[in-house]
């Protein structure tokens, strides 16, 4: 009788992972369940905003109101996440989000009413800031929550499966937004934000061991997570990346358009959504394949191949473009992920919820200039040109994640005891 044939090991001497099973040992992860729905939940409201304050906004108003109102609220959440990250490091995170909370539900009900009541333009602006100002961070504290709960691969998964989840509201909370605004009523889609908003929060807080502990005693350099120059270049780096996956979201649109393509406009978003999702899972699902190297820098070398042949389908035809999107997208989600599993590595201890902060704020700065500049870009040369500049943008962005290292090194004092320096 032959031998039972041998298991070969992987080359550090441990056994070979099975796919999907870096999926079994997070489901493993104590809380595992509850995280992901209390994740899930709080990414439908952000992804639902935009399309539901033009929707309201513009019904009564202008819509070049209505896009200041989406510009205002997008400003209000950027200036202050930092600062609400900072709150939730220092303080105990019930009290923060819970004032958030608080604060969120009664700015929402004061715009709805200036909204229905005819008020002014400034008042409304003012309110519109007020709303992303107060916006409960949930949804930066489950990556938090992740990078406490889980590590190695198992952290790397989760990040994966985070990206994963962010990806599907991207595509189901406009969907969502529009549904409830068109057939409901325009308050609607605020009514449900409002309500997942405060579930997300009671359910993040109900079991204390979920929530990120605060660090009273931890360093106070006042730079915070900046005073990290690693963390400098991946911030750098996220803003560049986010700016060329924005400009890809305007300027896919506008080709559509100018080549007589506009039934592909949503199709063209919803493959990159596609594509997106479906890297985002399968990274989680090998979560070895990079563990050695920059991973962050081999990512988005990935993006910048993928724009660039979606340069080269510009010039065939819109079909073309619609088979290329999900190429496009493969590395989006993955490399979200990615950026933000590295920010934990380089959070200074006790500031992990600022440094996933200071990411989303980067976030939406890029997501700005991205929308902005691309669009005039697109207006003078056309989108086909404009659209040549994204693989720059991404590669000057891998130029800046090669630069950040996934491992930081614990920070310590200076000689003065005022600064925080690498050891």
């Amino acid at each position: 009788m032959s031998a039972a044939p041998e298991v070969s090991a992987a080359p550090d001497g441990r056994a070979p992972r099975r796919l999907l099973s870096s999926y079994r040992d997070l489901m493993a992860v104590p809380g595992f369940w509850r995280n992901a729905l209390v994740g899930m939940i709080s990414k439908l409201p952000p992804s639902m905003v935009t399309l539901s304050l033009l929707l309201l906004v513009g019904r009564d108003y202008s819509y070049g109101t209505a896009g200041l109102m989406v510009s205002g609220s997008a400003i209000g959440q950027g200036v202050t996440a930092p600062l609400r990250g900072r709150l939730i490091d220092r303080y105990a995170p019930r009290p923060v989000l819970l004032g958030c909370l608080t604060a969120y539900l009664t700015v929402t009900a004061l715009l709805l009413f200036m909204v229905r009541t005819g008020g002014p333009v400034p008042v409304l602006l003012i309110t519109a800031v007020g709303l992303g100002a107060t916006a409960p961070p949930v949804a930066v504290m489950m990556r938090s929550v992740w990078c406490s709960a889980g590590e190695g691969a198992t952290l790397t998964t989760a990040m994966a499966l985070d990206s994963s989840m962010m990806g599907a509201a991207l595509i189901t909370g406009p969907v969502l937004a529009g549904w409830l605004s068109l057939s409901v009523s325009p308050v609607a889609p605020f009514f449900v934000t409002a309500t997942l908003t405060a579930l997300s929060v009671l359910l993040l807080l109900v079991d204390a061991t979920a929530a990120p502990r605060s660090a009273a005693g931890a360093g106070r350099h006042w730079l915070g997570p900046l005073a990290s120059p690693p963390l400098r270049r991946l911030l750098a780096a996220s803003g560049l990346f986010v700016t060329a996956v924005t400009a890809v979201d305007v300027l896919l649109p506008l080709y559509a358009k100018e080549h007589g393509a506009g039934a592909y406009t949503g199709l063209y978003l919803g493959a990159l959504s596609v594509g997106s999702v479906v890297g985002s899972f399968g990274l989680g699902a090998v979560p070895d394949l990079l563990a050695h190297g920059p991973k962050a820098f081999v990512l988005l070398i990935v993006f910048v191949l993928g724009t660039g042949a979606l340069c080269l389908g510009t010039r065939l035809s819109p079909e073309m473009v619609l088979l290329l999107c999900p190429v496009a997208g493969l590395a989006i989600g993955s490399t979200f992920g990615t950026l933000r599993t590295i920010g934990g590595d380089l959070a200074p201890p006790g500031r992990m919820t600022e440094t996933m902060s200071w990411l989303s704020s980067l976030d939406l700065a890029g997501g700005a200039v991205g929308a902005a500049v691309f669009a005039h870009f697109a207006a003078v040369r056309g989108s086909g040109t404009a659209l040549l500049v994204v693989p720059a943008v991404a590669l000057l962005a891998a130029v800046f994640g090669w630069g950040a290292r996934t491992r930081a090194e614990p920070l310590t004092a200076d000689a003065n005891g005022s600064g925080a320096t690498r050891g």
